[in-house]
């Protein structure tokens, strides 16, 4: 059985996120970024007996990206010391209402990623987006896939990007 869980952004909103993240001069890393290279001085992973260490990551190298954090909100990881980062909740919820629950815990698929980073990039063409849709399939045969949708009232399909792919 495919598990399947949807969230939905106002287009609006997110494109305010994405000015956020693409303004900024620094990005935050997610977990992922601590194993590649070429977020390092010298292009090499720096570490310690622990592991990567992550306090070496040069920021201002990482991409612009937004985060899904859970199943919950996005968030941008530009970096501006003025301010905080600014977060959009999934169904035009409002935090208090979150109740600090998320689809995934009550679905039981607790091995969804705790933060999915999708690039600026893969935001082209929200101009036109009516919905801003990210799909996440547990398939137990194929693994965990994570899709991107601009959903637009004049395509009979949206255009669907696959962000994240885990076996």
């Amino acid at each position: 059985m495919i598990n399947t869980i949807t969230v939905e952004f106002d287009p609006a909103e997110v494109q305010k996120l994405l000015q956020h993240a693409s303004a900024a001069s620094e990005h935050l890393p997610c977990m992922g970024d601590q194993f590649v290279a070429k977020y390092y001085a010298g292009g090499k992973v720096i570490g310690n007996d622990d592991g990567p260490d992550i306090s070496r990551i040069d920021t201002a190298k990482i991409p612009a990206a937004l985060f899904l954090v859970n199943d919950s909100f996005l968030m941008s990881n530009g970096v501006n010391p003025a301010q905080a980062s600014p977060c959009v909740y999934k169904n035009d919820h409002m935090p208090s209402e979150m109740q600090n629950e998320s689809d995934a815990h009550a679905l039981g698929a607790e091995d969804l990623p705790i933060v999915t980073k999708i690039l600026v990039s893969d935001f082209d063409g929200i101009d036109a987006a009516q919905l801003v849709r990210i799909v996440f399939q547990d398939d137990p045969r194929k693994g965990l896939i994570v899709s991107l949708e601009m959903v637009n009232d004049s395509c009979e399909t949206p255009d669907v990007r696959i962000i994240s792919r885990r076996s």
